[in-house]
């Protein structure tokens, strides 16, 4: 969207005639209805006039309609812009210029709850800078403690932060800390830092889960038995060597899935990891300029600095028409190798829902059927991280993703869906004797 178009529909929704005299007596009420408008923008993105309405009429003795809500806030939309009225929705600021944005935002929060704290703790929220996260206080303390308060940290932190909010690939956090020259004088400190960093992403409310945390997301989602998220949410806590292993094999962790991360053979090499994501995005970047998703422009850098969330909206349009794939073949010059992988994921990807059912040294098995209806296992493999750490929840679990070849190996395009279902004995039993059935086959681990 270009943004003389974003204006356009800022103007069909925010009419400046409409604009009326604020009725007499009611000055406190559209003073506190602004800061109730700001904090649900900062806290959600996006919310509906009817949801605000209904949020502001619970918590104050005094209520308001549809109709007060325009009067009060349309005079401010136009003089302050920390928000605007769109459709019947109040956005964030940051949509003005991709009203498209706010449209696929909702899309990801549809059918989620919606956190609604306290009236005291949902005004804080009309400081854009509030948090409730004192992890990320915690990270900028401990940075600061390595560097000293200068220049330096605050780019330092402002990589990380940047990192907590919208990427979910652990191992980028890496590249990160050598790309800014991140030192640390042992492991255990390493360990340390980066148990900070998984804690904060944890914590950390965002638009996509209507300000809920991904771990208080996962909770509610858990007892409800729903498909909880599109990108991997990590534990909140190391697991100790001999805890039982999450994978809920009733082994100790340092027998099972810990052996798996020691050896990192079930994810690919680092160099591979770059390679791979170096392709994915010019892939990405190709389709995102053809079909004018985004209003930005995506870069190969790995990691990148897109939005994880926007990323997976052009990830959508590619796999509808896979036929860019050759498009972006023939008008961009490429390596043969490379041609010759981007063919292979064009006609051998496979798009669907699998069971992961056992983790081994050199990959996850997952099993689905084929096009005749036969089960098949799988071998896949982690990009930068293994698919046992990503998941870190009791077998079976079911997900959603697209299998990719990648020399020789079977690999997932970035993005795995998870659904938090609980099976019991009597399912499980059923999963090993397909199974059983299945691996007379073998494991399928390449597609090419």
């Amino acid at each position: 969207m270009t943004e003389k178009q974003a204006k356009r529909i800022f103007k069909k929704f925010n009419n400046a005639s409409d604009v009326i005299r604020c009725p007499n007596g009611k000055a406190n009420t559209k003073k506190l209805l602004h800061s109730y408008a700001r904090a649900a923008v900062n806290l959600y993105g996006i919310i509906s006039c009817n949801e605000l309405i209904d949020i502001f009429n619970k918590q104050n003795n005094e209520h308001i309609d549809y109709k007060d809500i325009y009067t009060f806030l349309l005079p401010l939309v136009l003089k302050e812009g920390w928000y605007c009225f769109y459709k019947h929705y109040i956005v964030h600021y940051s949509f003005f210029t991709d009203f498209e944005q706010a449209d696929y935002l909702l899309e990801i929060q549809s059918e989620k709850p919606r956190y609604i704290p306290d009236r005291s703790t949902f005004l804080q929220y009309a400081d854009e800078y509030y948090t409730d996260n004192d992890n990320l206080l915690n990270i900028y303390l401990y940075i600061s403690d390595h560097f000293g308060r200068t220049k330096h940290i605050y780019q330092i932190f402002n990589e990380i932060e940047e990192y907590i909010m919208y990427s979910n690939d652990i191992g980028g956090l890496t590249d990160i800390l050598q790309k800014i020259d991140f030192m640390v004088d042992d492991e255990k400190q390493i360990q340390d830092f980066i148990n900070m960093i998984t804690d904060a992403k944890n914590n950390t409310r965002i638009w996509e889960n209507k300000g809920y945390t991904p771990i208080e997301l996962c909770d509610i989602m858990k007892e409800q038995n729903k498909k909880i998220i599109k990108f991997p949410v990590y534990e909140k806590r190391k697991i100790e060597r001999n805890e039982l292993c999450p994978c809920g094999s009733g082994k100790k962790y340092k027998n099972c899935c810990s052996v798996f991360e020691d050896k990192k053979e079930a994810q690919l090499s680092s160099e591979e990891c770059r390679e791979f994501y170096e392709m994915w995005y010019g892939l990405l970047s190709f389709v995102n300029d053809k079909k004018n998703i985004l209003n930005i422009r995506i870069t190969t850098d790995y990691p990148n600095n897109i939005n994880d969330v926007k990323l997976h909206k052009v990830r959508e349009v590619l796999w509808s028409n896979p036929e860019l794939i050759e498009e972006y073949i023939k008008k961009v010059a490429l390596t043969k190798e490379k041609i010759d992988i981007l063919k292979l994921w064009k006609t051998n990807h496979i798009k669907g829902m699998f069971f992961v059912l056992e983790y081994k040294p050199e990959y996850a098995v997952a099993i689905t059927s084929n096009e005749n209806g036969e089960d098949r296992l799988y071998g896949i493999k982690g990009i930068s991280n293994s698919i046992s750490n990503i998941l870190q929840r009791n077998l079976p679990i079911q997900i959603e993703t697209v299998l990719l070849p990648f020399k020789g190996k079977i690999i997932y395009d970035t993005y795995i869906g998870t659904f938090q279902i609980k099976y019991l004995e009597g399912v499980k039993k059923f999963f090993k004797e397909i199974y059983d059935k299945a691996i007379e086959y073998g494991i399928i681990t390449c597609l090419e």
